[in-house]
């Protein structure tokens, strides 16, 4: 009776990666592709598991369409945001599969060895599974570093609102923190599918309480005689 199907709950693009869930170090997501076709906020080839890139162009062509759009600015204000007909709202992608090894030593040494919570430890970040990526804005695409006021542009708010469309979700959510661990990342999504996705995205979950409500769902179906 639960609302996601089991196919979906036993997908690899259902998998949990957190500090309790780590990956192997030599996990790679396979089939791994080049990322191409996107506006990129890197010079550098960027590279994301096969289903989560095609996923992911598809999410960038959607916004390409989009010429107006009206979202909530820092003053709690309603604005509209319009956009060149040719072009249209203009995503970047800043980031997406890597090792997180030397992520994490990285952020470290220019954080003064300080680990406040925004980059994951080796094993526990999402970017190693090749099915997650940072999105910004053509402003915050050029600025060294990725900050939570990112949440009141339009671009942002035009993403969280229609990830799911694509099987996105907003992976760290701002009043979550204290689930995930993880500080509030505006421009973090994940791709999990598009069932997932809706279920999560339209009940305000993380992938920490979706795992959880569909195991105990999964649990009880077997309790009663199911068979997986």
């Amino acid at each position: 009776t639960y609302p996601v199907s089991l196919t979906e709950i036993q997908s690899k693009y259902a998998m949990l990666v957190n500090a309790d869930n780590m990956l192997e170090k030599d996990f790679e997501p396979d089939p791994l592709v080049k990322v191409t076709g996107v506006k990129r906020a890197t010079s550098a080839a960027v590279y994301l598991e096969e289903t989560a890139a095609k996923a992911l162009t598809e999410m960038f062509n959607a916004a390409a369409a989009v010429t107006e759009y009206v979202y909530v600015n820092e003053n709690g204000k309603e604005k509209t945001a319009t956009y060149d007909e040719e072009t249209g709202m203009v995503l970047y992608l800043k980031s997406s599969y890597g090792t997180q090894s030397t992520t994490y030593a990285n952020y470290l040494a220019r954080n003064n060895n300080v680990d406040d919570g925004y980059v994951a430890k080796p094993g526990s970040s999402e970017h190693q599974t090749g099915i997650c990526a940072d999105i910004l804005n053509g402003d915050y695409a050029g600025r060294p570093t990725m900050t939570q006021d990112f949440k009141w542009t339009p671009e942002a708010q035009w993403m969280k609102e229609n990830c799911d469309t694509f099987g996105f979700i907003l992976r760290f959510l701002e009043e979550k923190e204290d689930v995930t661990g993880i500080k509030f990342e505006p421009w973090h999504f994940r791709y999990v599918g598009k069932e997932i996705a809706s279920y999560i995205m339209a009940n305000g979950m993380t992938l920490e309480e979706f795992t959880e409500e569909a195991q105990e769902a999964v649990a009880d179906f077997e309790s009663r005689g199911g068979d997986v």
